[in-house]
């Protein structure tokens, strides 16, 4: 089930249980005070915002409240309260109910970190399995597009020469901007682009380059998403890039170790 259905079943479940523990309770209001029943409410507020999020706790506070009103308190079956112990019940409800609302927006923001967290590892350990198994290099550029949004991505070596390029068989031209690796933020720029997401690439794209004095090899990007890059995913695209520039040096160095032996 997707985030966003599970979210709203919660919704479902807060409002229609919310209901139904004021009916349930009816049998205890001429036993005990509207106050010491709204811990029940209170609760079940928590259990939902804790399961649901921040939008189902916030509509199970918000119809808890409503619900011990109108079941629970004087005069019963209206929206109205005439003693004072019942209206401090009722708000103290409504702002408990609140609270641990804002508790579970606090958590969806922690399994949403993660869950972007897992994603780029998975992106990640996608690259080096590819690499390992000797894909090749249009392959593996296609995959880091896919999962960047990327509108393009080459990979230069020495004397700008194109080694692969996403989409397949494409020869773009050589960007003019160079990149800061971790943020992906104009080096030579003072005027930055910002999306929803982050710092967007600039509108000629950038080139992202790793020991050019040795190696000389470049990762050049071009957007394809106007939201732009968080700072996980930059950070993630720029440890991809430096896997692909070790793995063509690691390449490099094992053609020219062959050689050594047949020059003999």
């Amino acid at each position: 089930m997707k985030q966003g259905d599970e979210s709203r079943v919660w919704v479902i479940v807060g409002v229609l249980g919310s209901m139904a523990l004021g009916i349930a309770l009816i049998p205890l209001r001429s036993i005990t005070t509207a106050s010491n029943l709204a811990f029940v409410f209170l609760v079940f507020t928590i259990v939902v915002a804790e399961l649901g999020g921040r939008t189902a706790g916030l509509i199970t506070a918000l119809v808890s409240a409503i619900s011990l009103n109108f079941f629970l308190t004087e005069p019963y079956l209206r929206l109205t309260i005439s003693k004072p112990d019942d209206v401090v019940a009722f708000f103290a409800l409504a702002a408990c109910g609140l609270i641990a609302a804002a508790f579970g927006r606090r958590r969806e923001r922690w399994l949403d970190l993660a869950g972007r967290e897992g994603k780029e590892l998975d992106v990640v350990k996608k690259l080096v399995e590819r690499l390992r198994d000797g894909r090749p290099l249009d392959e593996v550029l296609g995959d880091l597009r896919r999962a960047f949004r990327l509108g393009a991505v080459a990979l230069r070596g020495a004397g700008d020469r194109i080694l692969a390029a996403a989409p397949s068989g494409t020869t773009p031209g050589i960007p003019d901007t160079r990149l800061t690796p971790d943020t992906l933020m104009p080096s030579n720029e003072t005027r930055i682009r910002f999306g929803v997401r982050g710092v967007r690439l600039p509108e000629g794209g950038g080139s992202l380059r790793f020991r050019p004095e040795q190696s000389g090899v470049s990762l050049d990007l071009w957007e394809g998403d106007a939201q732009g890059f968080s700072l996980d995913e930059a950070r993630t695209l720029t440890i991809a890039a430096s896997i692909l520039e070790m793995e063509l040096a690691r390449a490099r160095q094992a053609e020219a170790s062959a050689r050594i032996p047949a020059a003999h």
